[in-house]
């Protein structure tokens, strides 16, 4: 039942997401931001109600995990597309990685909080204090200074909007060869939902040792958003990509056949290193690659290929887990998308050859 919740996240977001992005294009992002986060904060308390008069039921975490994904594709594009018209284009690196720094810190102390308050007022009152942390949200996004919209796509049919962001997306070789290589290797370079199995029958730690091997690379990842905010701006945003792309999924084959949990803790931390200053890079040159008409449905189509598959990647490294083993099947996946990242690399030269002055305009 758990594993079917997947499903649950990840189909409205693949529906919904390139929706979201266009619509992100036609309207003021903030407003659009004020009323997914509006719905976010419903969408905390329903599920407290239902605990707290006892009577929750399986579909209702199936329908909540529904629409608070469906939320969050309308809410993704729009958070990612206006980031550009907030800061100066030579801050957009710098900007990336803080909010990088402020996702990966509260994804660590998230869960404590979430513990300490199960513990204290019980799990319908951790869902209100969830609600209450939305609705702070909700509040400074109400005070936000509102931007303009795009007027000369108010008048575009949204099915054509959408077709203009896939013409788009297939006619500039930077953002297809990234979203094309993001979507292969959120499929294949996979670890997480067998991270219990490495804990229990590879490394033999236990449940305190699996918590170690779940914080490294959120750990690795503060320390590579860290170093991306003292490197700044970089020119060669291409070759610093590329080259993440390309040794992430080492360290994450080395942690599979690791049999030491120091060595695996270390492997997973680099991990995180390489995955944040990848993934900033990588935002960073769709944001510059796209004028600002067209930012909210790259974004969308962004957002869909990374989140939207997430929760389906763990479906092939199961079945390959369940028949070779776990280490295997995350060896595999991490080799198999090294190929192909290499072909891609080769057949698209602008992703290694991109430099900030081929970048587009806001």
């Amino acid at each position: 039942m758990l594993g079917v919740s997947g499903i649950f996240m990840s189909v409205p977001f693949l529906i919904t997401s390139l929706y979201g992005g266009a619509l992100a294009d036609r309207m003021d992002r903030v407003k659009l931001l004020q009323v997914a986060q509006a719905a976010a904060t419903v969408l905390a308390v329903v599920p407290g109600v239902l605990a707290a008069l006892g009577v929750i039921q399986v579909w209702h975490i199936y329908a909540l995990s529904f629409l608070s994904w469906t939320v969050s594709a309308f809410d993704g594009p729009a958070r990612q597309a206006i980031v550009p018209s907030l800061v100066p284009r030579s801050d957009l690196m710098s900007a990336i990685a803080l909010t990088s720094v402020v996702r990966r810190s509260t994804a660590l102390v998230g869960p404590m909080i979430g513990g300490f308050a199960i513990t204290l007022v019980g799990i319908s009152g951790a869902f209100f204090v969830s609600a209450g942390f939305d609705a702070a949200v909700l509040l400074t996004l109400l005070i936000m200074r509102s931007l303009p919209a795009q007027p000369e796509e108010r008048r575009v049919p949204m099915g054509r909007a959408i077709l203009d962001g896939f013409k788009l997306i297939r006619g500039n070789p930077v953002i297809y060869g990234i979203l094309s290589m993001e979507a292969v290797n959120t499929l294949l370079v996979t670890y997480q939902q067998l991270m219990p199995v490495f804990a229990r029958d590879i490394l033999q730690v236990g449940p305190t040792g699996f918590g170690f091997l779940y914080a490294s690379p959120g750990v690795g990842a503060l320390v590579g958003s860290a170093l991306l905010l003292l490197m700044g701006d970089v020119k060669r945003k291409g070759l610093l990509f590329v080259t993440t792309v390309l040794i992430q999924p080492v360290t994450i084959m080395l942690f599979a056949l690791s049999p030491w949990m120091v060595t695996s803790m270390l492997m997973l931390a680099l991990s995180g290193v390489l995955d944040v200053i990848g993934g900033t890079v990588r935002n960073a040159m769709l944001q510059l690659s796209t004028r600002d008409q067209m930012r909210g449905r790259v974004m969308g189509m962004n957002m869909m290929v990374h989140r939207g598959l997430g929760p389906l990647s763990g479906l092939q490294a199961g079945a390959v887990a369940t028949f070779a083993g776990a280490p295997f099947a995350v060896a595999a996946g991490s080799a198999l998308f090294i190929v192909y990242a290499v072909f891609l690399i080769f057949r698209v030269p602008e992703l290694r050859l991109y430099e900030e002055k081929e970048a587009g305009n806001f």
